[in-house]
């Protein structure tokens, strides 16, 4: 872990004022809060990670005062009602709502009584108002190289372009989408072997990890801000990715269907193909290059290697070597347990699919006329 540069450049802590005032952020660091080295809390967000981050927090001294969070996603193992749990244990508020700027959220934030809101996953935008009711702000925890991989699946998409590296970022919110002055940041070396469940690790020990640091940091006065890069080349937005954006398709390289593999596959929903109409997820696989020129169609099995489980399926260039996979009829096995022929072309054959969909409805036609 290792704390940004000593240019702060901009306010810290612009919320209300408390005492003898707003502790602001220039380039000196801030002095520690009055009182010793306890940081009043509120925790926004989702995921173990959050859950995790606030008990840390705990353990190290600090008071959590207030506790938010909205609907889960699918792969989270955490819900809306450990967190109501939790907060309960504690004794503190809690509320469930994507819309945390509502009016009733600012005012139970404010009536807490947090010098600083933490924040991991949280679904929308947390607007101005609610960000000022911090004598620190709201600091988020994001998974992307501040400001490269601003936005969605951050780690997902650095797997996908092929980065050497994912960084976890703690910056502070402002109005506009991952753009607030760094904190701290930690970083993971990603290579041709590493899966988004890797990153994921990573993140579960690094998130809860890095903010009791920070609390810790805020309580001595040793936290130095550093603003994002100005510059908008510098920065990179990332979209939303959905489960059907796993499609493997054959007719790329193998090197990027291979990041395809990696960046989809656990705690997601896989990356994934088609034998005739059955669904295949690949859940592990690896890129090769051929040991001699090949000539065949895309998604074309090249050979089965029975000896480790593998099979090599042909593509624009090189080999997509399957691994591990899952269909309904074999479930979760090696590749050449499932498939054990070199003829099996992988892919959905749209046009066989259609005239078998126009042949089903002329004979059902057929058999209900109008």
């Amino acid at each position: 872990m290792h704390g940004p540069g000593a240019d702060a450049g901009a306010d810290w802590g612009r919320g209300r004022s408390r005492g003898a005032g707003r502790n602001r952020l220039g380039t000196t660091v801030p002095q520690g809060l009055k009182g010793g080295g306890t940081v009043k809390v509120a925790a926004f967000g989702r995921t173990q990670w959050l859950r995790d981050a606030i008990l840390a927090s705990q353990r190290r001294g600090h008071e959590i005062v207030l506790i938010g969070t909205c609907p889960a996603s699918p792969e989270y193992t955490i819900k809306e009602a450990d967190f109501e749990r939790l907060a309960y244990a504690i004794g503190c508020p809690f509320f469930c709502d994507t819309s945390i700027n509502r009016p009733e959220y600012i005012a139970t934030a404010q009536e807490s009584g947090a010098d600083i809101a933490i924040s991991v996953n949280w679904a929308t935008l947390v607007g101005r108002e609610m960000i000022e009711q911090f004598r620190f702000g709201v600091v988020n925890a994001h998974a992307g190289d501040l400001p490269r991989f601003r936005g969605n699946a951050p780690a997902n998409w650095a797997i996908l372009l092929g980065e050497k590296r994912a960084v976890l970022t703690l910056h502070q919110m402002d109005a506009e989408l991952d753009s607030g002055p760094i904190l701290l940041q930690r970083e993971f070396a990603l290579d041709d072997r590493t899966y988004i469940s890797d990153v994921y690790d990573f993140l579960a020990r690094s998130i809860p990890e890095m903010f009791a640091a920070l609390l810790d940091g805020l309580a001595a006065g040793t936290v130095v801000p550093h603003p994002q890069h100005a510059d908008p080349a510098a920065s990179l937005r990332c979209l939303a990715r959905l489960p059907h954006d796993g499609e493997l398709d054959w007719s790329l390289p193998a090197l990027k269907l291979a990041r395809l593999v990696r960046a989809s596959a656990e705690p997601f929903a896989g990356a994934y193909s088609f034998r005739d109409t059955e669904k295949v997820i690949v859940w592990r696989a690896h890129a090769e290059e051929p040991k001699h020129p090949y000539v065949g169609t895309p998604g074309q099995v090249a050979h089965v290697r029975r000896d480790t489980g593998e099979v090599a399926v042909l593509t624009k260039e090189g080999f997509l070597v399957l691994e591990t996979v899952e269909t309904a009829s074999a479930g979760r096995v090696p590749a050449a347990e499932a498939f054990k022929s070199a003829r099996i072309r992988f892919g959905l054959n749209v046009t066989q699919e259609i005239a078998c969909l126009k042949a089903r409805i002329a004979e059902l036609e057929r058999q209900f006329p109008r």
